[in-house]
């Protein structure tokens, strides 16, 4: 018999790593329809010294940062991998500034953990940078970054990895903070963007004494930004973000791919990969393969045992509509319920208590937006319009208006792969027929 309450923990909506992968991770090409890691794997083998500047998109939930740690163990014999999340800064206002100033505290703490060698001169030179009168105002605000004793102690890697990852958490919770950084340091970008890209050129020419052949900086979660900070990152600036002269690869919104201003952002980058849902159906509504995936995974963490019946996983299954997210959440509700009802295994009943405490999040999703005087840019009848629309639809083909990138970014509306056809996720659309807007 399973124990469900050791499910709320197994099937966390964490990305896996470590002993993890090897324990739970399953491959999902199948059910995916095609390996864009595979792709992306051969394009940096191509080039490990290389400054390729790469978006990786796909659905929140979806498995991309599973699928990206996997491919990070796979090349960890000839690449030195440094990962880190946005959600280190503060997400809802991050900029740029910010993102080469948490790069500068990753790769001084990555040099510190591997031990390399950076060069005194570098080390002097970040440190009069730090001490100029320009940048004074930053430097108050990180205070002394820890024992500030002498030149030699100042102009070590310990302390700079202090000193800016002081700077990122003065930007992550002061707004005034924040406001000062970016007055103060945006007029000198090149001067940081110069230093970075020197801090690179260190971490590489020390790549050999660790077996590596290059350096892979992955930047997290940029794709669960809200549309309109990922526009101004991703439109306005990504001539400055794509001046990292080493192999990066930045989690891109799923919405941004179907942006009437795509093109000139992807023109910026090098290649583009998007990694499919898991299809649980084709375009037609069949089961499709991908429903055999998403039952290994859950019997690979779970087992099958804690269900009455097979047919509650399939259900659950067909619900989540290959989004890997809400495949546990629902998964993890039902065996709360249960548990609070005093059952050994999920039941039919606590799959619907599930299915509706996750409907109930969804419709609470699809409401009006509003701009900066708060007028209303899209209405809420604007957006069930879109989802009854594409609901009926036999092509499956989705306009690109602001209520359609919106309900994408929220996982209302779900795109698979094949003909690139795109369809209301399985639990909205129960909102449709409950208001009768589809049969």
């Amino acid at each position: 018999m399973a124990d469900l309450t050791k499910i709320y923990k197994t099937l966390s909506s964490k990305p896996l790593q470590g002993e993890e992968l090897d324990r739970w991770y399953v491959e999902t090409v199948a059910g995916r329809g095609n390996d864009p890691v595979k792709s992306l794997k051969r394009r940096l083998f191509a080039e490990p010294d290389g400054h390729l500047q790469i978006l990786f998109s796909g659905y929140r939930g979806c498995g991309k940062s599973t699928e990206l740690n996997k491919m990070g163990r796979d090349i960890a014999e000839q690449f030195l991998v440094l990962n880190y999340s946005v959600y280190e800064l503060d997400p809802v206002t991050v900029n740029y500034v910010e993102l080469f100033i948490l790069t500068m505290e990753k790769l001084f703490a990555l040099s510190q953990e591997h031990h390399l060698g950076i060069s005194k001169e570098f080390l002097e030179s970040v440190n009069a940078w730090r001490q100029s009168a320009e940048i004074e105002n930053v430097r108050e605000l990180a205070g002394t970054a820890g024992a500030e004793t002498g030149a030699e102690v100042e102009a070590s890697v310990p302390f700079m990895a202090k000193f800016f990852a002081k700077l990122r958490a003065e930007a992550r919770y002061s707004t005034i903070s924040k406001k000062t950084i970016f007055q103060t340091l945006e007029p000198r970008l090149s001067d940081l963007i110069n230093h970075c890209n020197d801090l690179i050129r260190e971490v590489k020419s020390n790549l050999p004494q660790t077996g590596r052949k290059g350096l892979l900086i992955v930047i997290e979660d940029l794709d669960k930004l809200i549309l309109e900070r990922a526009e101004e990152l991703f439109f306005n600036h990504s001539p400055i973000l794509t001046t990292l002269h080493s192999n990066v690869i930045f989690t891109f919104p799923i919405s941004l791919i179907h942006h009437t201003k795509a093109k000139i952002i992807i023109d910026n980058f090098d290649p583009v990969f998007e990694l499919p849902m898991i299809k649980v159906h084709d375009k037609e509504g069949a089961p499709f393969e991908g429903r055999e995936t998403l039952r290994s995974m859950v019997e690979c963490r779970i087992g099958t045992e804690c269900f009455e019946s097979e047919e509650l996983l399939y259900r659950l299954i067909d619900l989540s509509g290959g989004c890997l997210r809400d495949l546990f959440r629902l998964i993890r509700e039902a065996a709360d319920n249960a548990l609070n009802h005093d059952r050994e295994m999920i039941s039919e009943t606590d799959c619907k208590t599930s299915f509706y405490h996750v409907r109930r999040d969804y419709e609470n999703s699809i409401a009006e937006k509003r701009g900066a005087e708060k007028q209303i840019i899209v209405s809420v009848e604007e957006y069930y319009e879109t989802l009854k629309s594409i609901a009926l639809s036999e092509t499956k083909k989705v306009d690109n208006t602001e209520a359609a990138l919106d309900l994408r970014q929220n996982l209302c509306i779900l795109s698979y792969n094949d003909e690139g056809w795109s369809d209301v996720h399985p639990i909205v659309r129960s909102i449709l027929e409950e208001r009768k807007m589809i049969p």
